[in-house]
């Protein structure tokens, strides 16, 4: 009786730090096992995508329409990565693309992808604009959430919360 007593006790506890632990995470999965996240987080991750050029590449809206000069980048909106590997992208940038790399360590050791400046060879991708651990994992929350499996045509309101109400978004009334 004794044994059957501590199990329980130990199960409890065990629940118990199981729910804290999920009360305190600021990513949540849903019922179709994607991620949910804080919009806080959410918020700064748009931040990051302006602020760190994302937008040269993949377009304002994410969906691969580049802006001026830069190179081609794929649609945010058609990717499907999940959350590590989108980071890891971000970070590490893709070896042998025009895709940068934002962690600044980049290649200077095994962090990305298993290689360093030796092992990718020439291959090694361009550095884009600094950014934290931190701040990938916000621009993660907002390709996740604003982005991915969106329609590749943008709305209004799309176009609003990027430029404001600007004549450029007329096109899209």
């Amino acid at each position: 009786m004794q044994r059957f007593a501590k199990f329980i006790r130990i199960a409890a506890l065990t629940a118990a730090a199981v729910l804290t632990a999920a009360s305190f995470s600021t990513t949540s999965f849903a019922q179709e096992g994607k991620a949910t996240y804080d919009q806080a987080q959410v918020d700064a991750g748009f931040k990051v995508f302006r602020g760190s050029d994302c937008a040269g590449c993949h377009g304002w809206a994410g969906n691969g329409q580049k802006i001026g000069e830069n190179p081609d980048g794929p649609s945010l909106r058609q990717i499907d990565m999940d959350d590590a590997v989108l980071k890891e992208t971000i970070l590490c940038g893709r070896p042998g693309t025009n895709m940068p790399s934002h962690d600044p360590k980049a290649y200077t050791d095994d962090r990305c992808y298993g290689m360093d400046a030796a092992a990718a060879a020439g291959q090694a991708p361009h550095k884009g604009k600094p950014m934290t651990s931190e701040q990938a994992d916000d621009l993660v929350a907002y390709i996740q959430t604003e982005l991915v499996g969106k329609p590749d045509k943008p709305t209004l309101e799309e176009c609003q919360k990027y430029y404001g109400k600007k004549p450029v978004c007329s096109a899209y009334e």
